[in-house]
């Protein structure tokens, strides 16, 4: 497959770049900064690109299979500032894959990006409120945004906890549609970014869970 990935500079994107290499995929990795992604391989081009610009984009999507986006931003811990990065990019992003009709998206989430009050307390009232609580907001309108306003793009919202830099345990990847999986063990609150560069992929290839926000968690 001819992918594009987004934000392959950072410490997930760097992971489902080299997964994608690994399995024989050709990689278009888009950064910021080309210091930050040293990479070589025959089959990865890196280059530059403004996010919030669909004509800087177009070019690094015509011909792919489908997009893959490891973009995110810095958390609003006990801060009221409005968090509009996802929705801001994600508009450009959707434009540039409509202009070279690549309707493929794959995309980083987080758990509890919707209200629920049967979600632990300690979400609704901690996590939200004070720690995560504009992150979460606005990658759930993102969501809200491809659900409402883009039927014709085929989206995957990839809805990760906590993210490690652990070792993988070769275990399969847990995964269900919803904002969670609900466990009483504190491992599945953390999912290490080789597990989440895995399901990327794998889904990406098999082309799976069209149009849905699927959870996930390391077993």
């Amino acid at each position: 497959m001819r992918l594009a990935v987004l934000g392959a500079s950072g410490r997930t994107g760097k992971i489902v770049v080299r997964e994608a290499i690994a399995r024989g995929h050709e990689v278009t990795a888009v950064v910021r900064n080309l210091k930050k992604l040293t990479d070589k391989h025959d089959n990865l081009q890196v280059v530059t690109a403004d996010i919030f610009d669909p004509d800087s984009l177009v070019s690094y999507f015509e011909g792919r299979d489908a997009v893959l986006s490891c973009l995110g931003c810095g958390p609003s811990v006990f801060s009221m500032r409005k968090i509009t990065f996802f929705t801001d990019s994600i508009r450009p992003i959707v434009e540039a894959m409509r202009k070279v009709k690549v309707t493929r998206l794959v995309f980083m989430s987080s758990w509890y990006t919707k209200h629920n009050s049967a979600d632990p307390f300690i979400v609704n009232w901690v996590l939200k409120p004070l720690l995560l609580g504009q992150t979460l907001r606005n990658s759930g309108e993102m969501e809200d945004f491809l659900e409402t306003e883009c039927p014709d793009v085929r989206y995957t919202s990839v809805r990760s906890p906590e993210l490690s830099d652990s070792e993988s345990t070769g275990k399969p990847v847990l995964f269900m549609e919803g904002q969670s999986i609900q466990s009483a063990e504190r491992k599945r609150f953390v999912v290490c970014r080789k597990d989440v560069a895995k399901f990327i992929i794998d889904i990406t290839e098999k082309d799976e869970h069209i149009r849905k926000c699927m959870a996930i968690a390391s077993g």
